[in-house]
């Protein structure tokens, strides 16, 4: 068992101490006092635990410390602090407020209010359907992440895995990890690996891990029994005439609200619907029999489900069921040649699985109205029906999350491959070196609300970097070397002892050696000196940091005018002395050679796909497929210098040894920020990664002063 220290366990306790004065959550306040009655005892290791835990119940509270406004005392700084009243539900369940199972709230799955005339709320369970469903699950919680294997998972995944997984997790649920994996033509193995890997690293475990292959049968079964129904049919439509009968719809939508026209009541112009939707229930079990065996080609067919094309829900316009390809899958191999559509499989397996709350981003919203087709295609196959529930989406700026997007900046070569430390793909983040905790802790922060918002960057940089700041050791590097040459260094090596972190000296020391050639950066050094530069220029004196004074007495050139080497001496007697106006990290010559990757912002404007005019809001005239600004290439507002490589970096030489380790090693190169190794290490030649810089950017310290 590793030691805790007196120090570590004082640490847990001042943490502690900072949230429960905002949040005085009565369940954390106790744990805190036995974490106290362990940390006087000189238990530190049980302290540290105890306090973390209370300080998790604290965070996780609605209990907020109110301030009463009250006279002070003479001398005296305190104010009154009332608590306010104990709530048993945390933050994200106090404000999504979800009906429990078997509730008046699950009876009506979803509710509307004033929906259209004509308009039918399909989202009502039966008593018999809602009684097998409670009885199949003992009445508790399922909820589901469902990514479809098309692709890496991103930042945005994360917080929906947050929500999921939290929501279950509170109550005492299940969560089922489900593959929607219905797209044979844009799925691999590799993206199923990848996703698995994620959800592990960011530490769920689900109950059952699915596919929606695992169904395919028994959805061919319902689609059956749809056309049965007389409420699906084969059309051979072409895209552009199925586009073209949209369009008619439109414009039927339009004529009707104009003239205060009831929709349900005004007949359908020429041209709105297929001139397939009325075949006969035997000739479509027929043609979808047929595309089941592979008769029809490709994009010839497809299976459509036969919704309300007078509704105001554009999606419940006959969306497709099954089509036609001819794509091996990741799974089932070739045995399929039809594959069910999203909008087809989604509700039929969240209802085979028993979920009980479908969580989704608001992109689904319309989809999943009690009016629209999640809840129409349960109800005509007399199905149990999930309460649904949607959330916003996570955007960040100066990056992309579209799926579609990352596979064009993946495929076209921009960044190299789905884990690049550019990307805020899980991977890309976790080879990148960010920690599991700091992107938990991330999306707890942003919670989750039906608000489109669009986060700072620097927001997710702040929990890593305050993560890091106390968790990892100290070490030099030094990116663009200058040599250095101690002409009156007594040959050898002189030892300077350097902190493992100075903030904590119980953690020890580390030995450098100042060697007669030592290496500063740079740009550390300037010819002309002026009052606002700290670094080195002639006849100056500077500090390397934990060790001696130099002072450069000539600087030496080639025949070009370009600098090549630092003479200069050093004051023996400087070392744990009172420093001068500059401090240097350094090197010496027993350091490694290694790579150094600096990154910067993907992208060059903080909304992607805005014009630079717009680049700050979201207004103006957009492309309704992806959103962006028309006439905006997106990818020419690439940032070209956000990847900067230092190939003749020097390393201090404990780097080298972390490349043996399994773990992923984390520490600061002082003043340069926070750096990881990357896979591409190896002994002789280590690679790193910076994670962030050390310090938050001016924009986000502007913002939280606003906010104070």
């Amino acid at each position: 068992m590793v030691e805790v220290s007196m120090s570590a366990g004082k640490k847990a306790k001042a943490s502690f101490e900072k949230v429960a004065k905002k949040k005085p959550d009565p369940t954390g306040l106790a744990l805190g006092k036995k974490a106290q009655a362990a940390l006087v005892q000189k238990d530190y290791a049980s302290a540290k635990e105890l306090f973390q835990r209370a300080q998790a119940i604290c965070e996780a509270s609605v209990n907020k410390a109110m301030k009463t406004k009250r006279a002070k005392p003479s001398g005296s700084q305190e104010a009154e602090i009332k608590v306010a009243p104990a709530n048993p539900k945390d933050d994200m369940a106090n404000e999504v407020n979800l009906p429990q199972p078997g509730s008046d709230g699950h009876v009506i799955a979803k509710s509307k209010i004033n929906l259209p005339r004509g308009a039918y709320n399909y989202a009502i369970n039966t008593s018999s359907r809602l009684a097998e469903h409670l009885t199949a699950t003992g009445g508790k919680w399922q909820t589901r992440f469902p990514p479809e294997p098309n692709g890496y998972l991103h930042i945005g995944h994360a917080k929906a895995m947050h929500f999921d997984f939290g929501v279950a997790e509170k109550y005492g649920g299940n969560t089922y990890l489900r593959f929607d994996d219905t797209n044979p033509a844009a799925e691999k193995q590799e993206y199923i690996d990848s996703i698995l890997s994620s959800v592990e690293w960011l530490g769920y475990k689900p109950f059952k891990v699915t596919y929606s292959s695992d169904y395919f049968v028994k959805l061919h079964e319902l689609a059956v029994q749809l056309i049965k129904n007389g409420q699906a049919y084969v059309c051979h439509q072409t895209k552009t005439e199925t586009a073209a009968s949209r369009q008619v719809l439109q414009g039927f939508q339009l004529h009707c609200a104009r003239n205060n026209l009831s929709r349900h009541e005004t007949p359908l112009p020429a041209g709105a619907e297929s001139p397939y939707r009325h075949r006969s229930v035997e000739e479509n079990l027929r043609l979808f029999e047929e595309m089941s065996k592979g008769v029809w080609e490709e994009g010839s067919c497809c299976l459509r489900m036969k919704g309300d094309l007078r509704s105001d829900i554009t999606s419940m316009w006959d969306l497709a069921a099954y089509r036609i390809k001819f794509a091996e899958h990741p799974r089932s191999l070739d045995v399929h040649c039809i594959y069910p559509t999203y909008d087809y499989a989604h509700c039929l397996v969240d209802s085979l699985e028993q979920i009980t709350h479908s969580l989704c981003t608001l992109e689904f919203e319309t989809r999943q109205a009690p009016n629209g087709p999640y809840y129409w295609l349960l109800d005509a196959l007399d199905m149990y029906k999930p309460i649904t529930w949607e959330f916003a989406r996570c955007n960040i700026t100066y990056n992309v999350l579209s799926k579609r997007k990352l596979n064009a900046l993946v495929s076209q070569g921009h960044v190299n491959g789905w884990d690049d430390p550019r990307l805020l793909t899980l991977e890309g983040l976790r080879r990148r070196g960010y920690t599991p905790t700091a992107l938990n802790r991330f999306c707890q922060e942003l919670g989750v609300t039906r608000n489109d918002n669009i986060q700072h960057l620097e927001r997710l940089e702040g929990c890593v970097r305050e993560e890091l700041e106390d968790e990892v050791d100290r070490r030099f590097a030094v990116l663009d070397p200058l040599p250095i040459i101690i002409s009156n260094h007594p040959d050898g090596s002189l030892p300077v002892e350097c902190p493992l972190h100075p903030k904590f000296p119980e953690r020890g020391m580390r030995t450098l050696n100042f060697t007669q050639t030592v290496y500063i950066e740079r740009d550390d050094f300037r010819e002309s000196d002026d009052k606002s530069f700290y670094g080195m220029a002639p006849g100056k004196t500077v500090r390397l940091l934990f060790g001696y004074n130099i002072t450069c007495v000539r600087v030496n050139k080639d025949d070009a005018g370009e600098i090549i080497f630092i003479e200069a001496t050093y004051d023996e007697t400087s070392l744990g002395t009172k420093p001068p106006k500059g401090t240097l990290h350094w090197a010496g010559l027993d350091f490694t050679h290694g790579e150094v990757r600096i990154y910067e912002k993907l992208f060059s404007v903080e909304i992607p796909g805005k014009r630079v005019a717009d680049a700050n809001t979201i207004t103006g005239t957009q492309d309704e497929a992806t959103g962006d600004d028309q006439n905006c290439d997106w990818l020419t507002q690439l940032n070209p210098n956000s990847l900067t490589v230092y190939q003749n970096a020097l390393l201090e030489p404990a780097i080298s040894k972390l490349t043996a380790t399994w773990s992923t090693p984390r520490f600061q190169l002082q003043r340069l920020g926070y750096f990881t190794l990357d896979r591409d290490s190896t002994f002789h030649a280590p690679v790193l990664n910076r994670i962030v810089t050390l310090k938050e950017s001016k924009e986000l310290t502007f913002m939280r002063k606003s906010k104070k």
